[in-house]
Parts: C-alpha cells; structure tokens; sequence
C-alpha cells in the first residue's frame, strides 16, 4: 500500500468522525486456531449506517480479508473489537480513547 493512500483513509476518517463517536463491531469470523478474528466497523451519521471497514484497514496497514470482506485482526485473550476500535482512534487522534465501541 502507498503512503499516500493511507492519508488519503485517514483524513477521510477524521472528516467523518468526531471524538466521542461510537464505531459498532461485528463480528463476522474467527478462524479455526481461535488467533484471528474478521469484524465489520460501521458508525451512525445523520441516522445513517455507514460502513467504514475498508477505510479502517487501510488506515491502520491492517489485513483487509477480501474473501471475508471484513477487517482481519489479529491476536486473542482480549476483546478484539475494542482493540481495533482503540488502534483507530490512536491513528486518527493521537488518543485511544477518542472513540467509543460497541458491539452488534
């Protein structure tokens, strides 16, 4: 992937979200060995789901399993879906916890 389209993710992301925005997490896979997961992210904007998995992995240089069509995260022994959102909200904002996480 190139420098540039991974800004070209990140300011699209932070032109979207604001801190204290609420990213939801799906949960769409985990592999058989149980150390990886492929989840969705999406936010609400003006009452409207807004799908932002694909920009999300480019932003964070993370695997985007196009079989799956989900963000592949890799690790366990944690909630996983709270770390990507974290990892985020680290890149866009410099502060893990700009951002809120929930589940769907």
């Amino acid at each position: 992937m190139k420098a540039h389209e991974r800004d070209e993710e990140i300011a699209s992301l932070r032109k979207n979200l604001r801190s204290g925005t609420t990213i939801y997490t799906v949960l769409r896979s985990v592999s058989a060995s149980g150390m990886s997961r492929c989840l969705d992210l999406y936010y609400v904007d003006h009452n409207e789901i807004a799908r932002i998995t694909w920009s999300a992995a480019k932003a964070l240089e993370w695997t985007y399993d196009r079989r799956k069509e989900a963000l592949r995260v890799n690790g366990c022994g944690m909630d996983m879906g709270y770390h990507a959102v974290h990892c985020l909200a680290r890149v866009l904002f410099g502060d893990g916890y700009a951002l809120q996480h929930r589940w769907l």
